[in-house]
């Protein structure tokens, strides 16, 4: 086919090499192999494809290195994507000459070394994915190319993430064209400050500077990044207040500035953030105050709201129920206090509900049955008292319960063992009495489940629990009678004293009447 232009194999199940016979089609425009299962190196032959204008061979098992003069082999080159390989060695700087390279996606492969200082060359580049290598930069060198990236006038996609670039971040990125539209540093070593004018970018609709080493504060300026759709700032050193300029960016959907070491009060503007589907501010340990209620009437969040492990105090505000399309709400690790309010059953779709370690108090609210969704309810470490609600055996998808740690009291519902999806369930540490249903979730719960509740009884054989009383005549015994010896003369075991309740030593007495080498392996006083 020695006229063939266009060929295009992407996405199939193709095995073993490239043929090296198709170098001598000289008319090749677009070669795709994308997305197979193909091996070894780029054949030699290739390189002859001066007409060449799409090269893309991602997706594969592909190795070898890019040639150094791979300008003079491919002078009409658009878009080069060797993606998802595992291609090494440097970033030949002849890529620079390639003057009609509108994108380079070199994503996910071994490559090292600097990046090519002389990128900004390519006034055409629109997209540049350098993301999982192991390229690098630091304070003395490797920056350089941010700088001459001021040069590309249409560049929308900057991507860096997952590399060794460390150092200070160059303020020379504030100068990239205002078309940017991604910039994602994740995961580098970078540190510094997010430069002040960061707000000159008002092309942006995704900023990720996650998982590096960046510190100081959030910019006031940010608020200027009106076409802002994602902004993940988590897993910094980021300080300060959080900008009440976020309230802003009318049209995110997702703000996480988790595990930070952001403070002061949850600004109110965040309430005018109508198109937000997911906010998380968790493990800012001095993010203070109470969670402004502004943020409960958000109409969007649907995916999760995490403000966790913060120093957040006060009561869930009623307009919780408002949050009628959300899947996850994470509360755990606060200073929050008073009763969950009875509004949250409103919240239909929720999923995931975490309150643990907190100060909630009163009863658990029945009205958590009409949240028919729920698979998480995790109410650890509280001060919740009363019984377990027997409501909670109508929450038909529940797999995980979690009370421990409360002041519960009462008997534990049998209707929890009727919760045929429930497979994790927690209750020690309560003033929870009588006996333990054996089915269900209850026939592969373990001792740790339960302990801490001394007047437990039966239940499984793993738990280790007394067993129960069954005589209508101990039943009827003043509980004044505390403390009476028992003996056994009758028996091997004649010397053995057992000091039990009135009540609970009669039961013992009758049933050694028949079965005596029941009392001596049950019993270790």
């Amino acid at each position: 086919m020695s006229h063939l232009q266009l060929l295009d194999l992407t996405t199939n199940q193709l095995v073993g090499s490239i043929p090296s016979g198709l170098g001598s089609i000289q008319s090749m425009i677009y070669f795709s192999v994308a997305v197979n299962l193909v091996t070894g190196m780029i054949p030699h032959s290739l390189y002859n494809w001066s007409s060449l204008e799409v090269f893309s061979v991602g997706g594969n098992m592909l190795d070898g290195s890019i040639p150094d003069d791979i300008a003079s082999k491919f002078p009409k080159l658009k878009y080069l994507a060797l993606g998802s390989n595992h291609f090494t060695g440097i970033i030949p700087s002849s890529i620079s000459n390639i003057s009609s390279l509108i994108l380079l996606d070199l994503v996910d492969n071994r490559f090292s070394g600097y990046v090519p200082p002389t990128l900004g060359g390519l006034k055409a580049l629109q997209s540049i994915n350098l993301g999982e290598n192991n390229l690098e930069a630091n304070d003395n060198r490797g920056w350089e190319f941010v700088a001459s990236l001021a040069n590309c006038s249409q560049l929308r996609f900057l991507v860096f993430y997952t590399n060794s670039f460390g150092g200070q971040l160059p303020g020379s990125i504030v100068n990239l064209s205002t078309t940017l539209q991604q910039l994602n540093l994740m995961d580098n070593r970078i540190s510094g400050s997010i430069p002040a004018d960061i707000g000159n970018l008002i092309g942006l609709e995704r900023l990720a500077i996650g998982y590096t080493g960046m510190y100081g504060v959030i910019p006031e300026s940010i608020g200027k990044l009106a076409n802002l759709i994602e902004l993940v700032l988590c897993n910094n050193s980021l300080s300060g207040l959080i900008p009440s300029s976020l309230g802003n960016l009318s049209r995110l959907n997702k703000l996480d500035a988790s595990e930070g070491n952001l403070e002061g009060p949850i600004p109110v503007s965040l309430g005018e953030l109508k198109n937000l589907f997911v906010l998380d501010l968790s493990n800012n340990y001095h993010l203070n105050g109470s969670v402004p209620r502004e943020i409960f009437k958000l109409p969007g969040l649907s995916w999760y709201l995490n403000l966790s492990y913060n120093s957040l105090s006060g009561p869930i505000p009623n307009e919780v129920g408002s949050l009628a399309n959300l899947n996850e709400l994470v509360l755990s690790g606060n200073q929050l206090s008073g009763k969950i309010p009875d509004s949250i059953q409103n919240c239909v779709v929720l999923e995931c509900l975490l309150l643990d370690s907190n100060s909630f108090e009163g009863s658990i609210p029945k009205s958590l049955k009409n949240i028919k969704g729920l698979r998480t309810l995790n109410l650890t470490m509280n001060n919740f008292s009363g019984n377990i609600p027997e409501a909670l055996g109508s929450i038909g998808n529940l797999q995980e319960l979690y009370l421990a740690h409360n002041n519960l009291s009462g008997s534990i519902t049998s209707v929890l063992q009727d919760l045929t999806r429930l497979s994790e369930l927690d209750i020690s540490f309560n003033n929870l009495q009588g006996e333990v249903p054996s089915e269900g979730v209850f026939r592969n719960i373990t001792y740790l489940a339960v302990v801490g509740n001394i007047n437990l009884c039966g239940g499984t054989p793993q738990l280790y629990l007394a067993p129960c009383s069954k005589s209508p005549l101990s039943k009827n015994k003043k509980k004044k009678d505390a403390n009476v010896s028992c003996n056994f003369p009758s028996y091997s075991w004649s010397n053995l004293v057992l000091i039990f309740s009135y009540s609970y030593c009669l039961d013992t007495f009758q049933e050694a009447q028949t079965k005596p080498e029941y009392i001596s392996t049950q019993f270790n006083c």
